[in-house]
Formats: C-alpha cells, sequence, structure tokens
C-alpha cells in the first residue's frame, strides 16, 4: 500500500513539475526614467494581463536605464522593449527593432498617441515670440528629452536659434522630473522652459500651478490634441520586439497589447488608455538627423566638405566637363546611328519575347483568350490560384470564372469599358475549382493581332483574399468592442454624430440612455476580472437582442453602456415616455440573474455563480436644437449621475437641478485647488485630557474660509479633495503644520509633552513616497517624531492589508504611533487590529452621544474599553459633550476624553494659553473662542 502512495506521489510530482516547464518567461526591458521600483510597480500589472491572455508565458518587467536597455538589447537578453521614441530610433537603427504597437492616453475624454513640446515663459517676462529668446536663460530637461528639448530644439533652428551654440543662449538642463523646469522658470532662475506636452495641465490640476501666471510660445492648436502646443507633434512611446522572438509570439503579443482596456487594474496602474497599432515614427528619426543626434551620423566625407566650401568652382568645372561630354557623345551618337537603326527590331522583338516569358512565369495569374474570350492559355499562377488544371481551362470561355457572388451588371459595365478604352481594372469574384468564390483584383486589356486581323485579351489575376481579411479585422479593432462584439466608443460618437444632425432636419427627437452596472467593481475583486468579463458579454447579448437597428447600443468602456435611440415622436412627452418603456425593459432584463462560471477553491473544476445585476440608467433627448455633441452626452451622463446618488439601480431623466448642483461641485473642486495657494485653509487644535483633567495632547482639524462663501464644512470639501486628488498636497500641509508646532513646543517645558494627532486620508497613505515625504517634514522641522501621531481611518487596511503594516511599521520605526479614528464605524476586524501597529483607539462619538440613553451603544464602548486594555492600547472618546457621558465614561476605564466639554476646536495660540493656564492658574485666558456651532473633522 505504501508503495502505491509513494507511486501516486511521484506521478503527480512529475506532472506538476511538466506543467511548470511548459510555461516559458518573456522579458520585457522598460526604460525607467523614475526609481526602478515604481517602474516596476507602474508596468507589473500590465505584464499580468499579458500573462493572462497568453498562459502559455509568463511575463516579466525589466526595468533598466539607457545604458542597461542598450546592453540588454546588444546581448539579446530580453525579447521586447518598451521605451521612449528617440530611444526607439536608436534601437531600431542599431538592431532592427520590429514595432508592435503605440501607447494611448485618454486626455480630457480624448483618445491620443502623439505628444510634443510647450515653450513656455513667465507672464511678465516680456518675452512675446521665439525671436525674443536671444541671449536668454533658457531650462530644459535634457539633451536626449524628445519631448523636454529635442522637438523645441528643432524649431528654434527653424528660427535661426542654435540652442547649443552658448553665445545665443543660456541652456540649462534640470533632468526630470520636467516639474524642475517649471520650478526654475516661475522662481526666475531661467526665462525660458522647455517641457512635453501635458506638464504644465497637470501641476495645475494638482494646485502647484497657475497658468494665468505664465504665457505659452509659438501656442499651436491642432484638431483632436486637447493640450498646449508650441511645435509639431510626434508618436507616443512605442512597444517593439527584437529579432530573436519568434513571429508567432509577436503577433500574439501585438494583439494582446490591442486588446487591454482602458480602467482595467493594467491601464491605471500604467496610467495609459491602452494601446493602438504601431505609429510612424520616421518623423522623429528626420528631427534627430536635423540636429545630427541620429545613431550612426558620422563626421562629412572630405567630398561633402569640398562641395560645401568650393560649390560654385565645383559647379563651374562640371559644367566644362558635361559640355565637354555632351560634345562628344554627339560626335558618337552621329557615327553609330546607322548601326542602331539596323539592330533596333531585332533588339525590341528579343526584348518583347523576354519580357512575355517572364510575365507568364510570374507569381501574378495571367490568362489569354481569343476574341470570343474563349481561354487560350493560362500560367501556373492562375491554375494554383483558382484550382484548375490547363486542360480545365484550355478552349473554355471566361464564364467558366465567373462567381456566383457577382452583382448584376458588372460584367456588361466591364465589357463596355473595354470597348471604350481598351482597359478595366477592378474587383471581381472568380469561382474555384471546389465551387466557392475567391476575391481577386482583376485587370483586362485589348490585344490586336496586325498581320491576323483579329485580336483578343489578355488578363491579369491577383487573389486579395488576406487584404480582405485584414480590412475586415482592422474595421473590427477600429469600430467595435473586441470583448462584447457591440460597437465601440468611436463608432457611437460617429452614429450620434448623424443622428443629431438628421433629427435636427427632420423635426424628430432621438435619446440617449447611459447605463452604467452598480457596484460591478465588487464582482471583479471577489471573483477575478474573468467572471467580469462574463458578466458584460452577457449583458452585451441581452442588450443586442433588445435594442434592434437603427437603433444602435454601444459599449463605452469598463462597465459602462449607451443606448441610442433614433425617430421618436416629435412630442417631447411622447418621445420620452418611449424612451423610458426601452430603459425599463433593459432595466428589467438587468434584474434577471446570471449564471457566471466562477474558479472553484477545491481544484480545476468550474462552479456556477448565479449573479443578480443593476444598473442606474440616465436618459436624455436630443434633436429639439442644433447643440454640440458633447452637450448631448453632458445630460445623459448628469442624469445617470443622479440614478447613482439617488440609490443606484434606478432610472432618471436629465432634470437641470442635477446639472446645477454637478456644476456647483465642480466649481467648488477648482476653487479647492486653489485654497492651499491663497492660504485659505487654517488649523483649529481640539484638546485631549486624561482623567485628571490635564491636558496630554491635540488634534489638528483643518477649515476652509472661502473668499466669498464663507466657511466651508470638511463634510462638503474633503470628498472632493479626495476626489480631485488634493487632499495629498492638503494633507502634506497639515503634517509640516503639524511639526512646525511640535518643534516650537520643544522648548516650552509646559506644552513639550503634548502629542498632536493629524488625520491621513487613504488617498495620501496609499501614496508611494509617503513614508519619505514624512520623514523629509520631520528632518526640515526638526519635531520630535514620538510627539506626532497620525490618525488613519479602518477602511485603509482594506486597500492592500501586507503593504500598509510595511508602511506602518516603516513609520513607527522612525518614532512616530498610529490611532484608529471613528473605530466601530468602519469596516472592523479583529484580525487587522492584532497585526497593526496600534498606539490608540479613538470611539466614535456616534456611540458617546448615545451613551446615557442607549445600553447598545455603552456594551459597544466598553467592549472597545477593554479590547484597548486587553492589547494595552490607549482608548480616547470623541464627542464628550456633557459631565453624564464624562462621568461614565471615567466609571468604564476610558483615560482619554475630547470633544465641546472638554474644548472646542481653538486656534494654536489660545490652545497654548489653555494648557499654560493649567500649569499656572494665574495666567488670564484671553483669546476669543471658536462658535459653538458642531464642527466636522476632515
Amino acid at each position: 500500500m505504501r508503495k502505491m502512495i509513494r507511486l501516486w506521489f511521484a506521478l503527480a510530482c512529475l506532472l506538476m513539475t511538466g506543467s511548470a516547464l511548459a510555461v516559458q518567461v518573456s522579458r520585457i526591458g522598460v526604460l525607467s526614467f523614475q526609481s526602478k521600483p515604481e517602474t516596476l510597480a507602474q508596468w507589473m500589472p500590465t505584464a499580468q494581463a499579458l500573462s493572462q491572455q497568453l498562459p502559455q508565458y509568463r511575463f516579466e518587467i525589466v526595468p533598466l536605464n539607457y545604458e542597461e536597455l542598450d546592453a540588454a538589447v546588444q546581448a539579446a537578453s530580453i525579447d521586447f522593449v518598451f521605451t521612449n521614441p528617440e530611444h526607439y530610433a536608436v534601437l531600431r537603427g542599431q538592431y532592427g527593432l520590429r514595432p508592435m504597437a503605440t501607447l494611448n492616453l485618454l486626455i480630457d475624454g480624448q483618445v491620443i498617441d502623439q505628444f510634443g513640446s510647450v515653450i513656455f515663459t513667465r507672464s511678465d517676462s516680456g518675452i512675446a515670440k521665439l525671436e525674443d529668446v536671444h541671449a536668454k536663460r533658457v531650462a530644459a530637461v535634457g539633451a536626449n528629452s524628445l519631448g523636454g528639448y529635442l522637438m523645441a530644439a528643432d524649431l528654434f533652428r527653424q528660427h535661426d536659434i542654435a540652442l547649443l551654440s552658448g553665445n545665443q543662449v543660456s541652456l540649462v538642463f534640470t533632468g526630470v522630473p520636467h516639474s524642475l523646469v517649471v520650478q526654475r522658470v516661475l522662481s526666475g532662475q531661467s526665462q525660458v522652459g522647455i517641457v512635453r506636452t501635458g506638464v504644465l495641465e497637470r501641476l495645475q490640476a494638482q494646485g502647484q500651478l497657475d497658468m494665468r501666471t505664465l504665457q505659452v510660445l509659438n501656442a499651436r492648436s491642432v484638431k483632436g490634441f486637447p493640450l498646449l502646443l508650441s511645435t509639431d507633434l510626434y508618436p507616443e512611446w512605442p512597444w517593439a520586439a527584437i529579432q530573436h522572438p519568434p513571429g508567432e509570439l509577436v503577433k500574439a503579443v501585438t494583439l494582446a497589447l490591442l486588446q487591454i482596456r482602458s480602467g482595467t487594474k493594467a491601464a491605471l496602474a500604467g496610467g495609459y488608455h491602452g494601446f493602438s497599432t504601431p505609429a510612424d515614427y520616421t518623423p522623429v528619426e528626420e528631427l534627430m538627423r536635423r540636429l545630427k543626434v541620429y545613431p550612426g551620423l558620422q563626421e562629412r566625407a572630405i567630398l561633402t566638405v569640398l562641395w560645401d566650401d568650393h560649390q560654385g568652382t565645383i559647379a563651374l568645372v562640371a559644367l566644362l566637363c558635361l559640355a565637354a561630354g555632351l560634345g562628344l557623345s554627339g560626335y558618337l551618337w552621329r557615327s553609330n546611328q546607322r548601326l542602331r537603326e539596323l539592330t533596333q527590331l531585332n533588339r525590341e522583338a528579343q526584348v518583347g519575347l523576354e519580357v512575355t516569358a517572364a510575365a507568364f512565369n510570374s507569381e501574378v495569374g495571367l490568362f489569354i483568350t481569343d476574341e470570343l474570350t474563349h481561354i487560350k492559355r493560362a500560367n501556373a499562377a492562375v491554375t494554383a490560384m483558382l484550382g484548375y488544371t490547363q486542360a480545365d481551362l484550355a478552349g473554355h470561355s471566361t464564364h467558366l470564372l465567373r462567381g456566383a457572388t457577382l452583382a448584376k451588371g458588372t460584367l456588361r459595365e466591364l465589357w463596355s469599358t473595354v470597348k471604350a478604352t481598351g482597359r478595366w481594372q477592378g474587383e471581381l469574384s472568380c469561382r474555384h475549382h471546389d465551387g466557392h468564390d475567391v476575391p481577386c483584383l482583376v485587370t483586362i486589356a485589348t490585344i490586336h493581332n496586325h498581320d491576323a486581323g483579329r485580336g483578343g485579351y489578355v488578363g491579369s489575376v491577383v487573389d486579395i483574399s488576406q487584404q480582405k481579411k485584414a480590412q475586415a479585422d482592422i474595421q473590427q479593432l477600429a469600430f467595435y468592442d473586441p470583448l462584447t462584439q457591440l460597437s465601440n466608443r468611436r463608432m457611437f460618437l460617429g452614429n450620434l454624430q448623424l443622428a443629431l444632425r438628421a433629427a435636427t432636419l427632420e423635426g424628430t427627437l432621438a435619446s440617449v440612455m447611459f447605463i452604467d452596472l452598480d457596484h460591478f467593481k465588487n464582482l471583479n475583486d471577489s471573483h477575478g476580472h474573468t467572471v467580469g468579463d462574463q458578466l458584460l458579454q452577457l449583458i452585451a447579448q441581452r442588450l443586442h437582442v433588445l435594442i434592434l437597428a437603427p437603433n444602435l447600443c454601444a459599449r463605452l468602456g469598463g462597465d459602462e453602456f449607451v443606448v441610442m435611440l433614433i425617430g421618436l415622436d416629435a412630442n417631447e412627452t411622447a418621445a420620452m415616455e418611449m424612451t423610458l418603456h426601452v430603459a425599463q425593459s433593459i432595466h428589467q432584463t438587468l434584474r434577471t440573474p446570471f449564471e457566471l462560471d466562477a474558479a472553484s477553491d477545491f481544484g480545476k473544476h468550474a462552479q456556477t455563480l448565479r449573479y443578480t445585476c443593476s444598473a442606474s440608467i440616465g436618459l436624455a433627448l436630443f434633436g429639439l436644437v442644433d447643440e454640440p455633441l458633447t452637450e448631448v452626452l453632458k445630460r445623459a451622463d448628469v442624469a445617470m449621475y443622479k440614478a447613482k446618488k439617488d440609490g443606484r439601480n434606478l432610472i432618471r431623466q436629465y432634470d437641470p437641478s442635477a446639472q446645477r448642483a454637478l456644476d456647483e461641485r465642480m466649481a467648488l473642486s477648482n476653487d479647492l485647488n486653489l485654497a492651499l495657494r491663497d492660504h485659505q485653509l487654517k488649523l483649529l487644535y481640539q484638546l485631549q485630557v486624561d482623567i485628571r483633567d490635564e491636558a496630554v495632547g491635540a488634534e489638528c482639524l483643518m477649515r476652509w474660509h472661502h473668499p466669498t462663501r464663507g466657511l466651508v464644512s470638511p463634510v462638503e470639501f474633503i470628498p472632493l479633495a479626495e476626489d480631485s486628488g488634493a487632499i495629498i498636497a492638503m494633507g502634506d500641509w497639515v503634517v509640516h503644520s503639524a511639526c512646525e508646532t511640535l518643534a516650537r513646543w520643544a522648548a516650552v517645558p509646559a506644552l513639550q509633552h503634548l502629542m498632536l494627532s493629524v488625520n491621513v486620508s487613504p488617498r495620501q497613505f496609499s501614496e508611494a513616497d509617503f513614508v519619505e515625504r514624512v520623514s523629509s517634514i520631520l528632518a526640515q522641522t526638526g519635531a520630535r517624531p514620538e510627539r506626532l501621531r497620525l490618525e488613519v481611518t479602518e477602511g485603509i487596511v482594506m486597500q492592500d492589508t501586507q503593504l500598509v503594516i510595511d508602511r506602518m511599521q516603516e513609520l513607527c520605526a522612525m518614532g512616530l504611533s498610529f490611532s484608529i479614528d471613528d473605530f466601530g464605524t468602519g469596516y472592523s476586524s479583529m484580525s487587522y487590529i492584532q497585526m497593526l501597529p496600534l498606539a490608540e483607539l479613538k470611539i466614535d462619538k456616534a456611540f458617546v452621544s448615545d451613551l446615557i440613553t442607549n445600553h447598545r451603544s455603552e456594551a459597544i464602548v466598553k467592549a472597545i474599553i477593554a479590547l484597548g486594555h486587553s492589547m494595552n492600547i490607549t482608548i480616547v472618546s470623541e464627542g464628550v459633550e456633557t459631565q453624564a457621558q464624562k462621568d461614565r465614561l471615567l466609571s468604564l476605564g476610558c483615560t482619554l476624553l475630547q470633544g465641546y466639554l472638554i474644548s472646542r476646536p481653538i486656534e494654536c495660540a489660545e490652545l497654548e494659553l489653555m494648557v499654560a493656564h493649567q500649569h499656572a492658574p494665574s495666567l488670564p485666558t484671553t483669546a476669543p473662542a471658536e462658535s459653538h456651532q458642531p464642527t466636522h473633522r476632515p
């Protein structure tokens, strides 16, 4: 029995080893213009996406600098290369790289695969045009940066300004990132800057730049390109293969790249929209040649130097030699004219025979007929292409080759053209010997036999089946979603534009409905993207059955679908009723459960997941007035947003009030980007005391005083800051301000023992360089890290538990400590609590406010306090507003208190006076208190 078990175990190991060996590793060299860990984190999801689509391969990302990437290509230690256009031009010239795909970005809703340079200066510099740059200080990224220098250098060259000459401009290279160039110009160190397109807009969106302070030189506007621009456009980063990977692998990887969708994990991590067919990088090579930085460009040859220095003399000598040669040639021509005339006829006959023989033995199908179109002779290419033998064709009419799918009247038009012009060329379907039709490019020409007085025809046939298939594949990729086979965004927008024009001209109405699946991310996170893709395909099948031509259903991307209904009633009410009827049908069919194949945890067998889906649907009519396409889409999007806001799984019509609310939110979000720059934000401090009412610390609370709106509640502006990304800069400001306060308190005996707590948002904490930024702030301010406490929410650990733990432990190693804010209201999990390096738990004020009247709240508070005592974690009760609450909390064992009963949020100076008053009761407290109205923490 034991021998049998050992035998089966050995056999299983052998099978597993064979399976592992079947997977081939393919290495992708990626140019690392940032740190290698960041490059690896950015492109690893793309490699994982390729591995999922090609399971027989495992793709690895290899971050390399310029020199390392050159060496890897030369040594063939990698299979694929992803680098910038100028470096790709260098590698292609040296090692013959094969282009596969070009990177696409999504900017302001537009997919672009090009970029350029922006040449800018400060608005007050007095520089208005490129010619004014003479004798000025210019900052650029680097001599090999296409967008950060080379494009602009080529433009300046056209205006007779050589950037590298040294005597025309003062040029400084800052290196990456491009924001270093912007900082030099803003600070006045340089008067003109050169950056890649999109840099200025990104800095403005992050609140680090006000575009009103800058001026773009040689500003250009290119249709379909939404960014500031000063130069020509050049293609984005290419993905290429070196020489040794097999063609089948290169083709498979190319198709896999083209199928990566916008919004997927790979696209989000890589910061791109997707990939498209490879662009033409010849303009990049030409630019580099013009600037004499193209690889392999050597010093001028001696003949070139002589020509450049002595053009006039050389031209005169050449003309004299040409004249002498012409005279000699004329003499020889006259001497041999009679001989040429005698041999001309023989030469023409010989050449004609050679041409005829070569043509008939070529790869192009050729046949010759008499004047009645009976085939006299056909070459081997015709018989191989159409499956006939010479005997099958000889003597038969060309009707034998007529395809069944030939359109009526085509042959009549063909022979009319041949009789009128002597020649016809076009596409025809030819009948194969097996019975199927072959699409061919056919040319027919008339031939004349002057000696016999009779003629005939010669025809050529070229099989274009592969070209037709390639055209169909390109059409499919360009206008249809590869996952669902529905129309894609490009095709939908084109049809919507036509429908809008037709509805306006005909006086009818049409409608658009946006369909967004509710909680689709949860399905992907729980069961994987494969199951999510199944759901999208099944939804597309149901929509295809419901929405019939000429109406249109499309997938915009991710879990967003859109439906367009045309030819509705001219009455607005009736048209909306018809749209609502279709929307309700869609809503109902989506509610019908879907049967999905989900992977099982108990082997390789699949298990069925019965999944019920819901969607939020927004409706909007169009055709009443002539309006831009974007307005129609905007109304439908606002209606869909209203459906989500009202609770999801709903249908909502466009409502102007919802539009106004969205506009107000956008306006407030734009104002928020300027709040930090314009010093509209301020910090208040709320005191924390122990059981003896002695101050032990305070919590920093951010407040926004809008110049026109007044005090804006954190409940309103913090979510906006999270969505826009402004919370990162705002959070750094709070940490920096708190550290400055701690550094100042360290010199005051009455204050040096106080802790300061700072709230850290999930988005701020998830930044890759968050630990480095905190460390830098501590070093700059000189604050004692053991006096700084970072407050996080329970939801942070749900993002990536191990990453969060590692990051918290790094900060704790510096001396900082952590507190869980609003404990008990989020994703509380004892397993997370025991793994996290926590020093403090803060009981949410919702439990404290009901402590006296609700025995369940009291039980929860008691349990949290007991948990903290057992794990040696400090417990802080927030929102203490009455003496009864305070007494009860102390009786339950709570050690630290915070709330309006203790102190309202106050200015730093008032807090310092209050603490000083505790140590010296004779000191008066004169600072004004904040309003008694409730405040909210960020």
